[in-house]
């Protein structure tokens, strides 16, 4: 082997480690998936985000909700506060589970998500 392929693997296995412990090193119980009832009753104790298109925010939107892209909800210029509970929701639950975990791993504070997401909150009987 030659001294090249030896630093790729060094390189390779060190960026392997440090992803493995900063993903250990996040609390991913601060994330909480609540029903339609919990979450309109708490809902106005935090920030409320849509993460769906901003088309999509348009149509059919919670009332009080701020629409953000997935990339704005850790950039340095984001404009959530970390100190104050998130809750989230989409169209059908899975994108907010995807959003919850890259705000946990900013440290933001705990992160709600509606279950269903914004079809099981408008199709509740």
């Amino acid at each position: 082997m030659s001294g090249f392929s030896i630093a790729i693997a060094i390189i390779a296995g060190l960026a392997l480690g440090w992803l493995m412990v900063r993903n250990n090193n996040v609390d991913f119980s601060k994330i909480h998936i609540i029903n339609r009832n919990d979450f309109i009753n708490n809902m106005r104790k935090g920030q409320l985000i849509d993460i769906r298109k901003k088309e999509a925010y348009q149509q059919d939107k919670i009332k009080g909700a701020r629409n953000f892209r997935m990339s704005d909800l850790t950039s340095k210029y984001s404009k959530l506060r970390r100190d104050q509970s998130i809750y989230l929701y989409c169209s059908n639950g899975k994108k907010s589970k995807r959003a919850a975990k890259k705000l946990i791993r900013n440290n933001s504070s705990d992160v709600y998500i509606l279950e269903g997401g914004i079809k099981a909150y408008n199709n509740f009987n």
